[in-house]
């Protein structure tokens, strides 16, 4: 097996499994020596295609890979895909829609669409934010297995990002189970103090999301009521950008 070959068998072998991975899986799953596999991983961590888990001698996708995603989708860019949705939900609730993407272990926002109210929440593109705070956020988390929310949690510093955010591990884990039953997530100031979201995640592939659509406003707009009818409008269309990227647009 060729070099290039080598390299790209190694970093296929995590879209297999979508999620985190040793040395001698990958060595079993792509039919090379663990000297070899070892070599492969290092470099691939040093460029950012993939991220080690020092505690756990673990691998997993990395945050320059969210890059070459958003590079590679060309003609099929999501954000064009996604347009037109985050429209049309924007005019149905008359507040702000987002759209994130995982990265590593945090998410990104790569576009949005604002409210035309006078007062609205608006998010810095690009910017970052932790799995663990927020409906979006937890929104992408409820999608993950048993054995990767684990991972997750144990290698994740739950700190605060305002008052209500979620710090307890026991906590996190029963909001998560209502968002799964239900699905989509509601918070309220665990991220910005000000603001209250929905969100419902995007799957292309598999059981796991690669990102979610939020809508976002002020807490005093977002009561209960409002967030429980959000709920299926957003759902909806986060299933419908899913299915586009999957080629089934059912």
């Amino acid at each position: 097996m060729q070099a290039v070959e080598r390299v790209s068998a190694v970093l296929l072998s995590f879209t297999e499994s979508n999620r985190d991975l040793g040395v001698t899986e990958i060595a079993e799953a792509v039919n090379l020596p663990k000297s070899a596999v070892h070599r492969i991983l290092d470099a691939l961590t040093k460029s950012g295609l993939l991220a080690k888990d020092p505690e756990r001698s673990r691998y997993s996708l990395g945050p320059r890979l969210m890059e070459l995603s958003l590079a590679s989708l060309g003609s099929m860019d999501i954000r064009t895909l996604s347009q037109p949705i985050m429209e049309d939900v924007r005019d149905a609730v008359g507040e702000t829609v987002t759209l994130s993407f995982v990265v590593g272990k945090e998410r990104m926002y790569v576009a949005q669409v604002e409210s035309k109210q006078d007062v609205r929440m608006t998010v810095e593109v690009g910017r970052r934010a932790p799995l663990y705070a927020g409906a979006s956020g937890r929104a992408i988390l409820m999608t993950f297995s048993p054995a990767d929310l684990d991972a997750y949690l144990a290698g994740v510093d739950l700190a605060p990002l305002t008052e209500r955010t979620i710090r307890d591990r026991t906590t996190l884990r029963a909001m998560l189970d209502v968002d799964q039953r239900r699905g989509y997530s509601v918070s309220r100031g665990e991220r910005d103090p000000y603001a209250a979201a929905v969100a419902a995640p995007i799957v292309a592939r598999g059981n796991r999301a690669i990102g979610c659509f939020s809508v976002c406003g002020p807490h005093e707009r977002l009561k209960d009521a409002v967030a429980e009818t959000l709920g299926p409008v957003v759902t909806e269309a986060a299933a419908k950008l899913s299915a586009l990227l999957r080629g089934t647009n059912d």
